[in-house]
């Protein structure tokens, strides 16, 4: 790297900074460095309020339905007050306490459960043990407890049903997040459709009839348009093979499948994954949307009598701190939550009688990021691991998940005319374009991948705003750049957002006109550009309607986001 004449600091921590940094970036500043200001610049507006962590409520719920039924709350369900596993407990962490996202007034939860069938309908017992699960999982994702609504038995007819999800579209406002949990059977059943015969799936209500899939996915795909990410768990399964008789009631599992006699298929045409998820276009929404499926299209999904479903226990256990942190994001996507889901259930039901352990499925954006990583703990006896032992913390996989997190209905693009440049002789330079504008970020992954370095806005260079539609061409003269080398791969990273991030809540700290953090930073970064500090003022957490543009605005957390490579070469 050529010789840079460097800053005089007033301490050395930022000195040893400026150094990480430009062994980080491997570029060098071009223009003269004019004196900058001693604090460093993120965004144009002051930062807003800290996160605030929620911990696990269970929210009230109508009591329609089976009036003898226990109401377990979440502490019930899962002990947090010391991460430590208790006897008698549903779900233990033994040793691991799980890192709850930030409340956000304008996340809210449906959680709909039915274990008290009519008609003869064999009833699932642990259902009612769900809708504290479900509670606790919708908390753990940012869910205030005033924005989740509970409705079980007999509130949940079919026509019941249909409100439920008439008045959650009602509540949106365009950049809200959405948590749909339906517990109770499935089902599948010949359906006649435009002169056409065919085997469709189902979701049955309290009496026995069915919430047809086609409707499912229309009424997803009109949530999906109004809301910023749309998170759908379905604790039911649609087995064609299943039969009705009566379980009995010592029974250590049930099926939660259910069809009607006589309408029995066993070929689902599958329309609840087929279009609500599959257009790949960027800036599209398609990658907003995620489906849990408790099973796969040809296995049971198991009702545990005394505990609740089988999969929404191994959902929240791993939500709550058993999920490991594969790539070292710092983040937990629903491919992470989903394995280590799958490893409780296999081992759950590995001796069991009569059933296989059914596998949860993935539909939508497995990459979503739900939830963050845990810090392994020890547990009170010293000899024991940590269930989940996070991968060694890495800005890339940081940076790939705020991409893969982004809100897909924004499209920012960055194009490059030179993704190679030669070690001393190149210059770097890119464009940043956003269809809907907002206030601009840069963040960068050198090539040894040891830190993040926030590019822009820097010292030099504070106008971070981009119009929509505009095209950004950047490094601007005033902090141009070029490859100095050594050779690598170095990753950037566009981010715009609806209102400024104050970076410095990550722990960035100037060095030169740019500011960097080591890698242990990984999910504070994500937490960052995620919006975790967006004011929790009243008017954030009013009604949607009453909300004007910029009240949206300043309450978003939504961002687009773009990724560039640009490889250096001798």
């Amino acid at each position: 790297m050529r010789h840079q004449p460097e800053p005089t600091y007033a301490s050395h921590e930022p000195r040893a900074l400026a150094k990480r940094l430009h062994k980080a970036v491997r570029f060098a500043v071009l223009a003269a460095l004019v004196p900058w200001l001693a604090q460093p610049v993120w965004a144009a507006d002051p930062p807003a309020a800290k996160p605030v962590t929620s911990t696990p409520t269970n929210a009230s719920a109508n009591t329609s339905g089976s009036a003898a039924a226990p109401k377990p709350s979440a502490s019930s369900l899962l002990k947090l007050d010391d991460g430590r596993a208790g006897r008698g407990n549903l779900i233990a962490t033994t040793g691991i306490r799980g890192f709850a996202k930030p409340a956000t007034p304008t996340a809210h939860a449906l959680i709909m459960t039915i274990g008290d069938y009519q008609g003869g309908i064999p009833k699932l017992r642990g259902v009612v043990f769900d809708t504290a699960t479900a509670t606790a999982i919708a908390t753990r994702m940012g869910v205030p407890e005033g924005n989740i609504t509970s409705l079980k038995d007999g509130d949940l007819t079919l026509e019941g049903m249909r409100k439920a999800l008439d008045d959650l579209e009602a509540k949106l406002g365009g950049n809200d997040q959405v948590f749909i949990y339906y517990s109770g059977h499935g089902g599948r059943q010949l359906v006649q459709e435009e002169g056409t015969e065919r085997c469709a799936e189902s979701l049955i209500s309290v009496d026995g009839r069915g919430l047809l899939d086609t409707e499912v996915e229309a009424r997803l795909r009109r949530l999906s348009e109004k809301a910023q990410k749309t998170i759908v768990f379905l604790d039911a399964c649609h087995s064609g093979g299943v039969t009705t008789r009566a379980v009995a009631a010592n029974a250590p599992y049930t099926a939660k499948a259910y069809t009607p006699p006589g309408q029995s298929c066993t070929r689902p045409s599958n329309m609840l994954t087929r279009s609500v998820m599959n257009n790949k276009t960027p800036g599209s929404g398609g990658a907003n949307f995620v489906h849990i499926a408790a099973a796969r299209d040809s296995e049971v999904s198991l009702d545990q009598p005394n505990r609740g479903g089988v999969a929404s226990q191994a959902w929240l256990a791993c939500l709550a701190g058993e999920a490991r942190d594969t790539d070292g994001s710092g983040g937990l996507s629903a491919q992470e939550i989903r394995a280590c889901a799958q490893a409780r259930i296999e081992k759950q039901l590995a001796n069991v009688q009569g059933f296989l352990p059914h596998h949860v499925v993935i539909n939508g954006n497995p990459d979503m990021v739900l939830s963050y990583a845990a810090k392994d703990a020890l547990p009170a006896s010293s000899a024991a691991k940590p269930v989940a032992q996070s991968a060694k913390p890495s800005p890339l996989a940081a940076l790939t998940d705020i991409y893969n997190s982004r809100d897909d209905r924004r499209l920012v693009t960055m194009t490059t005319t030179k993704p190679a440049l030669k070690i001393g002789r190149d210059e770097i330079d890119f464009s940043v374009t956003s269809r809907e504008g907002g206030y601009l970020y840069l963040l960068m992954v050198g090539s040894d991948g040891q830190t993040f370095d926030l590019l822009f806005p820097n010292q030099l260079d504070r106008q971070n705003i981009i119009e929509p539609g505009a095209t950004v061409r950047l490094p601007r003269p005033s902090w141009a750049l070029s490859a100095e080398g050594p050779p690598g791969k170095n990753t950037l990273l566009a981010i715009v957002t609806d209102n400024p991030r104050d970076f410095a809540d990550a722990g960035l700290q100037p060095s030169g006109p740019f500011s960097a953090v080591q890698a242990v930073a990984a999910k504070d970064i994500q937490l960052v550009t995620a919006g975790a500090s967006v004011a929790q003022d009243a008017e954030c957490t009013g009604p949607a309607a009453t909300r004007t543009l910029a009240v949206k605005k300043r309450c978003s957390n939504s961002y687009g986001a773009a990724l560039l490579t640009i490889e250096e070469v001798r």
